[in-house]
């Protein structure tokens, strides 16, 4: 083991990432954990120790329990009734259901046995955990999908777990939720209104949120009982490799004997990196690409592209990026030194990806189509989908929200977004069968004697002045949906209202081959890598609203041989020419001209929020 560690040290590595198999754990692996520690301790290696159960593990059924795997009636279903498969040779498994009693009762034994053994370690020999952190991951929610119905779009069909135990579950947390008081109300008779068949989708989608948030909570609550001096982390891992969507993609190409996968994997990074939750704070978003299926037998160039563009979505959210490490050594030392020379200056520098917009949603890993799919089109990597108000207080840079016409309206909600909007933002909200009578009866109260402005298009909506902030409700009729003929409309709808929040993308190209991923370093200096997937170079103009400064950021930043632009980078201009090489990705440097003074005032009214500013409501 020590001379593993010393190799790894050798090779400049400093940072491990190791998952502790449950189904080992359940064993004594005391001894053999109490010697990695040691090792890596005695060398200054930083570890971080994953304890959540995740697919991906390089040990059988993933360190999943082998008994637990064996009955059926532990196993998940997804929404079209069939079991959850996983797939990543050499193995083959159905994912289990955490709502199974027999699954988090193992689960939960197993994690209170791991606190155990950290508060004695600490207690003994506390040099072993001074560089070691405990990892707890969202798990398996996310994969609770069907591979037929997610193939069209990237994180595409309902998710959830449909298995019997999940479906008890779900009828009981109706019956417990549904009693409380506000879903009474004009009478007790309402609230049966709430549990009809004809909700099940959306009342799903706050269960399956809730559940996953139950079981967060509970992880980190269970090793806190001994080990409260621990070193803890709350991280969304996905393994894109492991993802529902690419299961029919990934077996027809390997029949065919083309791979060509690059796309699936760029878009469902580009979809989970906008997708964040909340734990005791805000989550951290990790990737892991495991090396059991595709990646490895990807071509060199676009195993590399993969990996720096994880390296900017993440990096640019504070998370990680986890890769085998034979898989790291098999890369050009070249490379090796580009990508540590880029996560070293996204660390230091503090670079980050800028949130303008959120989309407000009950359900983190479900669908939402179309409205949100055009959303991310006209923003990019600017805008983010969310469960959580609490998550979107803590974004000082953010402008709007857009809440999905599934979500559950209530007066707790009605509160929280008039205090968000009055900071000058921008909120648009669905006037849905969704509302209970205190959620309406507040909402009307904040209008009364508002400014309103009514406009139409397919459906109407109004536009209300709320403090310094707009609000903007919307009705949609009970034949409205979301069809491809319907579209238009709601492009014509988002345009006015991204206008209206004062909002754009960074930039645009005029080749649909490129795409951008702008890291903010100032308020008025940003760090623009601009990246070509595809196998062919590329030739284009990068176009700006206004006059910007753009310059090489390889040579100043990341200490790499500057490239040429094809521009001055001390004249100001609007359009610039670039040459992206095939798989390539080139980083700018962008000086705005200008720095908004309307940041700063949103960022000293959110931190006022945070301080504990007090709403005040009525019913």
């Amino acid at each position: 083991m020590g001379a593993q560690l010393d190799e790894l040290l050798k090779r400049g590595m400093t940072q491990l990432a190791a998952f502790i198999p449950w189904q080992a754990a359940e064993s004594d692996i005391a001894h053999t954990l109490t010697r990695f520690l040691q090792a890596a301790a005695e060398r200054k290696l930083n570890v971080y120790l994953i304890l959540s159960p995740e697919v991906g593990i390089h040990y059988p059924l993933s360190g999943l329990p082998k008994d637990v795997m064996r009955k059926k009636e532990n196993s998940a279903q997804h929404g079209h009734q069939g079991p959850v498969n996983m797939m990543l040779p050499p193995q083959h498994f159905q994912l289990p259901s955490l709502f199974s009693p027999d699954v988090t009762k193992r689960y939960y034994s197993y994690l209170s046995k791991m606190d155990g053994y950290f508060h004695d370690l600490s207690q003994s020999q506390p040099q072993l955990m001074a560089h070691v952190s405990i990892v707890l991951s969202g798990s398996l929610w996310k994969y609770y999908r069907s591979p037929l119905g997610s193939s069209p779009h990237t994180f595409g069909d309902r998710a959830g777990d449909y298995s019997n135990h999940a479906s008890v579950a779900f009828r009981q947390r109706l019956e417990q939720y549904f009693a409380q008081k506000e879903f009474q109300e004009p009478t007790a008779a309402s609230a049966n209104r709430w549990k009809s068949r004809s909700l099940e989708d959306l009342n799903r989608k706050w269960f399956y949120q809730h559940s996953e948030d139950v079981f967060k909570t509970r992880s980190y609550q269970t090793l806190r009982r001994k080990s409260s001096k621990l070193k803890l982390l709350e991280v969304e891992l996905f393994t894109p490799e492991a993802d529902p969507g690419l299961t029919y993609a990934s077996f027809l190409q390997l029949m065919s004997g083309h791979q060509h996968l690059l796309p699936q994997y760029s878009s469902l990074l580009d979809e989970y990196s906008k997708r964040i939750s909340m734990g005791a704070l805000p989550t951290l978003p990790w990737v892991h690409w495991s090396g059991l299926k595709d990646f490895r037998n990807l071509p060199e160039a676009e195993k590399q592209f993969l990996f720096m563009k994880s390296i900017l979505l993440m990096g640019g959210q504070t998370g990680a990026v986890l890769l085998d490490a034979t898989e790291w050594l098999s890369f050009s030392s070249s490379f090796r030194s580009k990508a540590e020379a880029l996560a070293r200056s996204i660390s230091e520098k503090n670079l980050k990806l800028k949130t303008q917009a959120f989309y407000l949603a009950p359900h983190l890993w479900s669908n939402y189509g179309p409205v949100w799919m055009e959303l991310t089109r006209k923003l990019g990597s600017g805008v983010k989908l969310t469960h959580s108000m609490d998550l979107i207080h803590r974004a000082p840079s953010a402008r709007l929200i857009i809440v999905d016409p599934s979500l559950m309206i209530q007066r707790e909600t009605i509160l929280k977004l008039m205090a968000w909007v009055r900071g000058g933002r921008v909120v648009v909200l669905p006037r849905s069968q969704f509302y209970t009578e205190q959620a309406k009866k507040e909402l009307d109260h904040h209008l009364q004697g508002t400014q309103k402005m009514e406009m139409n298009l397919q459906f109407s909506y109004h536009l209300h002045r709320v403090g310094e902030g707009k609000l903007i409700t919307y009705e949609l009729p009970d034949s409205w949906s979301l069809k491809p003929e319907s579209i238009s409309s709601w492009q014509s709808f988002l345009e006015s209202i991204i206008s209206l929040a004062e909002l754009e993308k960074f930039c645009q190209f005029t080749s649909p081959q490129l795409e951008a991923i702008p890291l903010e370093i100032e308020p008025d200096r940003v760090a623009l890598f601009v990246l070509n997937s595809h196998p062919q170079p590329v030739s284009g103009d990068l176009v700006f609203s206004r006059q910007v400064k753009v310059s090489d950021l390889a040579g100043a930043l990341l200490n790499q041989r500057p490239r040429k632009v094809e521009s001055s980078p001390v004249d100001p201009a609007e359009v610039f020419t670039l040459d992206v090489p095939p798989h390539g990705i080139v980083p700018l440097m962008v000086e705005e001209l200008e720095v908004k003074i309307a940041e700063a005032r949103l960022a000293a009214h959110s931190s006022s929020l945070r301080e504990g500013d007090q709403v005040q409501g009525t019913v």
